[in-house]
């Protein structure tokens, strides 16, 4: 597209947008839910930068270089396109600038990790992870971070923050925004970046306990979500529009403007339709803390006390495959709305995958490998289904993920205890007819089955020892950080009691006409089947094919 493709369209920005411009904040934590518009924030953000500090260098910082390709650079690119910035006219990204291109102060060496524009502001693409660029040795004028609740905070703290420390003597060393951390993400969960939530410390030291407001705020608008009478809705509307009112986000003493916001404050631009998709595609828990933004209460007594999402998490991405795609939007959006598993480094193609079920309202499927050499089990990724949508829905987001695998075999460990049901229409039963689906698409599949599940207690202390890795004979459980997001959820969020055979799974969920189906933990479910599942044949060392592939054409 060229400069004189641009068509000129008015310019509209939603309350929580209109807060941020007009607040004379030095720092900022936003920590905004699906769809409120933080693409377009941060494209305002970083135009204000170019105009204001010209020449100047500023991190884009995210935990990995997939992210930063797949997530934040095309919403970006597109919401710079809609305010007059058009990509190899205005800026470039991951070459070396035009001749009439002017230079950031301090340029780098390479410009493969950074966009640069015209007037010679540079933003630097840094991960945490190593694929992009990195903080050390830079000197930044100020920092731009997106989805901040997956920062590793130690790494975050010793390699960006140092660098934010560069020319103090230009005219513009004195402006606001010099030096700010501006920190751009979605509501944090479980023990993932609560460090941000502290931001909001000024406020209830002010008397105002937002986080007991912000609660109230969901309950409401899930009632005006669900509600379809319209008449009903207006009512509730009405509260809604009050209670919003009472949550006034101001700066602290520091000059650091910590706010919230949710998709119910960018509904003249998204649409109630769009709303209730996401209603019904999306678990109960998912649409509360991603789309309403809810802050999720913590469990203290778990059924997986053990479970140290920062030991037994981790991060990996295979950016060989990432990187063919250099700078293009289009491709990049493509590979962030149909990604595959090439993409995923800590999967190896050329041995078998490992799937456990749990059927119902709401199925669920985890998808594990066994890494001999690691001494590893590894859980590389989670999928779901909500009624209507059927099992052949969930065979389908498998076969379509996993259709560059090599191996094309699975050992599928059987739900018993329900999937052993059938359908009323319907001659197999769950579990036959999801093996029936996956060698119709080509896949060789091994039926393992473990009989009758054992209870509670025992699934408790096997997940209790592996998780704490007492035994050094026994392999070491892993997760994928990103694609097992909802899996180590549902563990944290697992509640224990105490039953009539001794230690329960809290299941009540499951049981109440009140709580969708898929808000209980089935996921976990999936989870202890993986774990009966491993004996002594599963670390067994065997040899290794992985770098005998033969292609053949």
């Amino acid at each position: 597209m060229s400069a004189t493709d641009v068509k000129i369209k008015p310019l509209h920005f939603n309350r929580p947008q209109m807060r941020f411009l007009v607040t004379l904040m030095m720092s900022a934590v936003s920590i905004w839910g699906r769809a409120t518009g933080k693409s377009s924030l941060i494209a305002w953000l970083m135009h204000l930068i170019v105009q204001n500090l010209p020449r100047s260098a500023w991190a884009l910082c995210g935990q990995t270089y997939q992210q930063i390709l797949t997530r934040t650079l095309p919403s970006t690119i597109a919401s710079l396109e809609r305010i007059g910035y058009i990509q190899d006219v205005h800026y470039v990204i991951g070459v070396t600038p035009p001749k009439h291109f002017a230079r950031p102060f301090e340029p780098p060496q390479k410009w493969t990790h950074t966009m640069c524009f015209a007037n010679g502001t540079a933003f630097h693409l840094i991960s945490l992870d190593g694929g992009g660029g990195s903080a050390r040795g830079l000197n930044l004028d100020g920092v731009l971070a997106d989805e901040s609740l997956t920062l590793n905070r130690e790494k975050f703290d010793d390699e960006v923050l140092p660098a934010n420390r560069g020319n103090e003597r230009q005219a513009w060393s004195g402006h606001r925004l010099h030096h700010g951390v501006f920190h751009f993400t979605s509501m944090p969960y479980g023990n993932q970046g609560k460090w941000l939530l502290e931001g909001s410390k000024h406020y209830q030291d002010n008397g105002k306990d937002y986080e007991a407001l912000s609660r109230e705020l969901v309950k409401l608008q899930l009632r005006y979500i669900d509600n379809k009478d319209r008449e009903a809705r207006r009512a509730v509307w009405e509260d809604i529009q009050q209670l919003t009112r009472e949550l006034r986000y101001y700066v602290d003493g520091e000059g650091q403007l910590y706010s919230e916001a949710n998709v119910f404050e960018n509904l003249t631009n998204v649409g109630i339709r769009y709303l209730e998709q996401l209603r019904r595609l999306l678990t109960d828990f998912t649409f509360r803390v991603e789309v309403l933004n809810q802050r999720p209460l913590a469990v203290e007594a778990g059924f997986y006390p053990t479970l140290d999402t920062s030991k037994h998490s981790y991060e990996a991405f295979d950016y060989n495959h990432l990187n063919g795609e250099s700078y293009n939007v289009k491709r990049l959006k493509r590979l962030s709305e149909f990604p595959d598993s090439r993409q995923d480094a800590d999967c190896e193609a050329t041995l078998p995958l490992r799937i456990a079920a749990d059927w119902g309202k709401a199925s669920f499927i985890t998808v594990a490998q066994v890494h001999a050499k690691q001494r590893e089990y590894r859980f590389l990724k989670g999928f779901y289904v909500k009624h209507p949508q059927l099992i052949r829905h969930l065979a389908k987001q498998f076969t379509d993920y996993y259709k560059e695998h090599l191996m094309k075999r699975v050992v599928f460990i059987e739900d018993a205890e329900y999937g052993n049901s059938r359908n009323p229409n319907s001659e197999e039963t769950y579990n036959q007819e999801f093996v029936r689906l996956l060698r119709e698409a080509g896949w060789k599949v091994e039926v393992r089955k473990l009989g009758r599940v054992p209870g509670y207690r025992t699934r408790y202390l096997l997940a209790h020892e592996l998780l704490a890795e007492l035994d050094p004979a026994q392999p070491r459980l892993r997760f994928n950080k990103y694609h097992c997001k909802e899996v180590l959820l549902a563990m944290q969020m697992t509640e224990i009691k105490q039953g009539k055979n001794g230690i329960e799974k809290n299941k009540t969920s499951e049981k109440l006409k009140s709580v969708p189906a898929e808000e209980a933990p089935h996921y976990t479910d999936t989870f202890d089947l993986h774990l009966l599942s491993i004996d002594d044949t599963i670390i067994k060392p065997t040899t290794d094919f992985s770098q005998f592939v033969m292609l053949t054409g």
